[in-house]
């Protein structure tokens, strides 16, 4: 593989890698806002609901992280093309 073509590759995992975590600490803060503000309310009884109440909490932050993966692929692609496609090629 040409060095031009392991750069493109590098320049476009980092770009990636730097959404993907940017997209992860919003959904972070959107479940920790919602956790604030009563949308998901922690459990008050034992520690069978809090073990209970975790996997809930878990799940509201997946969905939260996978709403902002369309904005990733659209900015990698996007990246990609600024790049040039052909700059991936072997």
């Amino acid at each position: 593989m040409a060095p031009e073509t392991v750069l493109a590759w590098q320049k476009l995992y980092g770009a990636v890698t730097l959404l993907a975590a940017i997209c992860s600490a919003c959904a972070a803060l959107k479940t920790c806002y919602d956790i604030r503000t009563g949308v998901i309310r922690p459990p008050q009884k034992s520690v069978v609901a809090w073990i209970l109440w975790l996997p809930r909490v878990w799940l509201h932050f997946q969905l939260a992280y996978f709403l902002g993966f369309p904005s990733i692929l659209a900015i990698g692609v996007l990246y990609a093309h600024y790049i040039g496609f052909a700059a991936f090629m072997p």
